[in-house]
């Protein structure tokens, strides 16, 4: 044989080994399986670093190690391919003899699943990777088949009977509509369905996996956090985790995927100026709501009426106005449960603008900014150094913390460090409070930086108050404004009794911005 026939051959032989290599990896990782049964994905969506997550949590799934997970990502992220089409083919591949059951809100879409996944296991590739996995030739319908090992696939829409149809692995893809979401009734149906229709059907050790669009704070997937929530003691229950990555990333969602905090979740497809046009055209289009709900994984009632979202002045310049006065507000709380309150930590300024009055007469008046929103669950110790890196980088003149929950002992350690701390003990409830403070939001003395993060989740907030889900970001608001006032430096000129006094703030002109954190 010719050198060159020989390294030709060399080639063919060390390319077919490669093969077999890719070939056996793909049995057992899943992420591997993805590449070599849909390379689309690495050509077309260049295998965001997304998908590299979701797919070694659905491992973690196959392995039995998770037995509840929540998958909640922007449209067209590649999420029902990954977990409704490929994962329970590569589950079928290595348990041939379990049964899957895959739910959506339509049999439409069911079926539409089910064909995927059957063309999968049918595909050569597949065969490939799992030789010893055929499907049955007797039972080969989109919305159910059945393998060689009597390994069963049922899908159907939420409201078709599937009494004594068992599964060890349950995949919930979008069990709510649109239109059930923001129905009374359909949000009805589907609890009554879920313990009923759902959770007996599943086998003992059995795993449920939803893949939900977040249309509704109370669809399917808010009310079971929030039940977990209320039975935090039940050590029978299996916990839910939750991959929750918003188009604009927040720092659990950074950290998650290695990116910087604030920048788009996809930059390969959607760097962060195609991200930024589609997020205006989105609200140009559907509104506001619908880009927080669908897009940032945070979705909101209708406005509450107290607090109007166009009292909310923006903030459009790159850095932010020179701050006389600055507080910084903590709301704290004890949990670090998905479910549980967060904790906030926002710094605000004050600053000065030259205005005329109705008599004609120019007049210094007072206006409040955010100038940073931490919002996150932290345990303690990491609220505690967080706390102090606040402090670093603003240096306020005062610390205002709710003796509440781990407020009380941040209060202690930052007093101990010689923080200009204040305790905080709320008077009235939370819609008085708030009420408080809505003329100085009328007045349009109260600006937000929209173009930083943080500040869209506080607004959406704000504007549903009293009926979001989560009030932490409104209630440290709350406090910043109320001190201010109280210690008369947000006072208007034109109010009873306003004295001018020069010597009203304490520290020189300062201003920057600190953003870190908006789930």
């Amino acid at each position: 044989m010719s050198s060159l026939a020989q390294a030709s051959a060399d080639q063919i032989q060390a390319r077919d080994a490669m093969f077999e290599l890719v070939v056996g990896n793909a049995r057992s990782d899943f992420l591997t399986f993805v590449r070599l049964v849909a390379p689309q994905l690495v050509a077309d969506f260049k295998m965001g670093r997304h998908i590299e997550v979701i797919c070694k949590k659905l491992q973690q799934v196959e392995e039995g190690l998770v037995k509840r997970l929540m998958v909640f990502l922007p449209p067209r992220s590649s999420k029902s391919v990954i977990c409704s089409k490929l994962f329970p083919a590569w589950y079928i591949g290595r348990h041939s003899n379990h049964e899957i059951l895959s739910v959506s809100h339509s049999d439409q879409l069911a079926s539409d699943f089910g064909r995927s996944v059957r063309d999968v296991v049918n595909s050569e590739i597949f065969k490939l990777i799992f030789p010893e996995v055929t499907l049955r030739s007797d039972v080969r319908a989109a919305g159910k088949w059945q393998t060689n090992q009597n390994g069963v696939y049922v899908a159907a829409g939420v409201r078709t009977q599937i009494a004594g149809r068992g599964a060890h692995v349950a995949l919930l893809d979008d069990v709510m509509s649109e239109e059930d979401a923001f129905s009374e009734a359909g949000r009805r149906y589907i609890k009554e369905w879920y313990p009923a229709g759902l959770r007996t059907r599943l086998m003992p050790n059995g795993a449920i996996v939803i893949i939900n669009t977040r249309y509704h704070e109370d669809d399917i997937c808010g009310w079971l956090l929030a039940a977990e929530e209320k039975a935090d003691n039940d050590t029978n229950l299996d916990p839910w985790e939750v991959i929750k990555i918003p188009a604009w990333l927040d720092e659990t969602a950074a950290q998650l995927l290695n990116l910087p905090v604030g920048s788009s979740y996809f930059p390969e497809w959607k760097p962060d100026n195609i991200l930024k046009a589609a997020e205006v055209e989105i609200k140009r289009h559907n509104g506001s709501r619908y880009w927080e709900s669908l897009y940032m994984q945070n979705p909101v009632p209708a406005e509450g009426g107290i607090m109007k979202r166009e009292w909310f002045r923006s903030w459009n310049e790159e850095s932010p106005p020179p701050c006389d006065f600055i507080v910084q507000t903590f709301d704290t709380a004890f949990s670090t449960k998905t479910t549980a309150d967060y904790s906030v930590m926002q710094t605000w300024g004050i600053f000065e603008t030259l205005e005329t009055d109705s008599r004609g007469v120019e007049m210094w008046v007072p206006h409040i900014i955010l100038l940073g929103n931490v919002r996150d669950r932290f345990e303690y110790p990491e609220l505690r150094a967080r706390a102090q890196d606040e402090y670093d980088k603003h240096q306020p003149d005062v610390i205002m913390i709710e003796k509440k929950a781990s407020g009380q002992s941040l209060i202690q350690d930052l007093r101990r460090a010689g923080l200009p701390v204040l305790e905080y003990t709320p008077d009235r409830d939370k819609v008085s409070r708030a009420n408080a403070i809505t003329p100085f939001l009328e007045a349009g003395r109260f600006w937000l930086p929209l173009m930083k993060s943080g500040s869209m989740t506080l607004l959406e907030e704000a504007s549903s108050f009293p009926h979001s889900r989560h009030d932490d970001q409104v209630d440290a608001m709350v406090m910043a404004v109320l001190y201010m006032r109280d210690s008369w430096k947000v006072e208007h000129p034109n109010d009873p009794d306003f004295e001018e006094d020069e010597d009203m703030y304490r520290s020189p002109k300062r201003g920057y911005w600190s953003f870190a954190s908006s789930n």
